[in-house]
């Protein structure tokens, strides 16, 4: 009869062990899962906020570049007034003189 009971004892510690170890494998990988979810909804919080400042810092860039643009368009009318025609053509830059008909430089950025 108490051989009855241990190997009962001996199977339900058995079968607790194995619940047990099978419970805490599942706990870790839970737990792994929802730290990697964290970790990655961080990252991608991390991220939009990056594009948003980007997206501002190229409106900004795209504004000063405006201004700008508007500055040289107002140098070169200036100087067209003057007598001095300033064409730019992508990297090159050629002064004229209408005055005396000739080209005073052509330089390449």
């Amino acid at each position: 009869m108490f051989a009855n009971i241990n190997n009962a004892l001996s199977l339900f510690s058995l079968v607790l062990t194995l619940c047990a170890i099978l419970g805490g494998i599942l706990a870790w990988r839970s737990s792994f899962i929802r730290t990697a979810n964290e970790v990655q909804e961080r990252v991608i919080g991390a991220l939009e906020s990056e594009i948003a400042a980007l997206r501002q810092r190229l409106d900004d860039v795209a504004r000063e570049n405006t201004r700008l643009n508007q500055r040289i368009e107002t140098i070169c009318l200036a100087l067209k007034k003057r007598g001095l025609e300033v064409v730019i053509d992508g990297d090159t830059i050629t002064i004229i003189d209408n005055q005396k008909n000739s080209t005073i430089t052509q330089m390449h950025i």
